[in-house]
């Protein structure tokens, strides 16, 4: 695959449900080791997008390219494709009946037929990524932090050495630190593993700290840029958003 390929690459999506139409026309490039983030108000769709470029939700218009190459229509071809991400959900999504290290398993039995050692000792490299102490793994979800079964859901998204990694509100509910210390976490995994990261999230500090570019939802569509243009444009959403009181904050200005 070509460098200046987008590893992901939306054109024309539309997207709705009943008479409702979320995304009408969008595209959007996303770039081979970037961290893009998706921001835009409530019902723009932000989770959708997410959902329909993972194969979750069938757009009802355009085309999805991943890898360069279409989103496969064959249940085994599409299994394959998604091997090669892996995907932290709101809230986390952990099996609350399965341990830490049983939830990073599951990728494992789903998508391969690695020997049970070997993938116990997996297990163990991917729950230190996660910047989780190894007694972790022996936890119930509900035995743990809010920052912790994020990580715990992050070990379990990092399973399979993905090349991409989507991250739907990955701080949300967390306190101020714990949140930095998330997006720290995620910025060094993505220049040590090489990862293309998505993130949706309303948070402005992860937009400011850990993203390339940010993609705005806005009237049915997708705006793309750094941060800087983004400051300069004058749709009011975006101004609103980036230069509200909490994106000065985010910013460090008065």
């Amino acid at each position: 695959m070509s460098g200046d390929t987008p590893i992901i690459r939306l054109r024309g999506i539309q997207t709705r449900f009943g008479m409702q139409t979320i995304h009408d026309g969008l595209d959007l490039d996303v770039r081979r080791g970037e961290v893009l983030g998706v921001v835009g108000g409530s019902g723009t769709g932000k989770s959708v997008l997410l959902r329909t470029i993972i194969g979750l939700k069938r757009p009802e218009g355009g085309s999805i390219e991943i890898f360069g190459q279409p989103f496969p229509e064959t249940r085994a071809a599409a299994r394959a494709v998604q091997s090669r991400w892996g995907v932290l959900f709101q809230n986390g999504a952990l099996f609350s009946a399965l341990t830490v290290a049983q939830n990073v398993r599951v990728p494992f039995l789903e998508h391969t037929r690695l020997d049970h050692k070997l993938v116990g000792e997996l297990i163990r490299v991917k729950i230190e990524l996660a910047g989780l102490p190894p007694e972790a793994g022996a936890k119930y979800p509900s035995e743990l932090s809010g920052g912790m079964r994020k990580r715990a859901a992050l070990a379990r998204a990092l399973a399979l050495d993905p090349d991409i990694l989507f991250l739907d509100e990955p701080t949300a509910g967390l306190d101020p630190i714990s949140a930095a210390a998330f997006d720290g976490l995620i910025r060094d995994l993505q220049r040590a593993l090489g990862l293309t990261v998505v993130i949706v999230t309303h948070d402005l500090d992860t937009l400011v700290t850990i993203t390339d570019r940010i993609a705005v939802l806005v009237d049915k569509r997708i705006i793309v840029a750094p941060l800087g243009d983004h400051l300069e444009n004058p749709h009011p959403w975006i101004r609103s958003y980036f230069h509200g009181p909490r994106g000065r904050a985010a910013r460090h200005e008065p």
